[in-house]
């Protein structure tokens, strides 16, 4: 009797386990019949690739105008983001700059980043992050290198607020 039960349950073993492999190996072979996603899809899909980003600018120095500028063709040129008007929703990267020094403009400029979310141009954005520094003509590039940096870090940070 415990040689027949002993035999059932090996027997039992075997054939779950050639269902298992039976049906991984029908997974694995592709449907002959199955059409291809429609390009409508994949063109819907490929525009809502990216985070949603608005660059704004207050200042009328030339160096501040021009990090603005320089973070405004990153962010067109990039596939991590879109850059998009000010009445959708999107993360606002809000940049106020001065001349450091009023009798010397082109020496440099002081600015400041304040990052925000909203829903529309009509809604209270929300506060996320701030950041304070210093840019000229040597380095604006650098500096506009490293906000989009930190734009796509904060962005990761409150992801949730797309869904």
């Amino acid at each position: 009797m415990k040689k027949t039960v002993g035999f059932i349950l090996v027997l039992l073993f075997v054939i779950c386990l050639g269902t298992t492999v039976f049906a991984e190996e029908k997974k694995a072979v592709p449907d002959s019949k199955a059409k291809p996603a429609s390009t409508a899809k994949i063109e819907q899909a490929g525009e809502n690739l990216g985070i949603p980003v608005v660059v704004l600018h207050e200042g009328n120095d030339v160096l501040g105008g021009t990090l603005a500028l320089k973070l405004k063709e990153r962010f067109r040129k990039s596939v991590l983001f879109k850059l998009e008007d000010k009445d959708s929703k999107a993360v606002r990267v809000n940049v106020e700059s001065r001349s450091e020094f009023r009798d010397r403009p082109e020496i440099g400029s002081v600015y400041s980043v304040v990052w925000t979310f909203a829903e529309s141009g009509e809604v209270v954005p929300f506060y996320l992050k701030q950041e304070l520094g210093l840019v000229n003509s040597r380095n604006v590039e650098d500096s506009a290198a490293g906000l989009m940096n930190r734009t796509d870090k904060i962005a990761d940070e409150y992801k949730y607020l797309f869904e």
